[in-house]
């Protein structure tokens, strides 16, 4: 678990924390997402989207996450 907290990416120098590269990655799958939903007009059927965009941002975090932790 240890390792988890202390996991850092080497980005151009910079030492990035694992779990900011991985929110990154889920906010740009869920953006677009969301792109894909509206582009084929299903978005009408959400109720509140950015509640529904926030949902999918923790869905993606954690799948991303678990299948990418260090």
């Amino acid at each position: 678990m240890a390792d988890l907290l202390n996991a850092e990416i080497d980005f151009l120098g910079t030492y990035v924390p694992w779990w900011l590269v991985i929110g990154v990655i889920a906010y740009l799958a869920a953006w677009l997402c969301v792109r894909l939903l509206e582009h084929a007009r299903l978005t009408r059927h959400i109720w509140h989207l950015p509640l529904f965009f926030l949902a999918l941002v923790v869905l993606f975090y954690s799948a991303v996450g678990l299948a990418l932790a260090p």
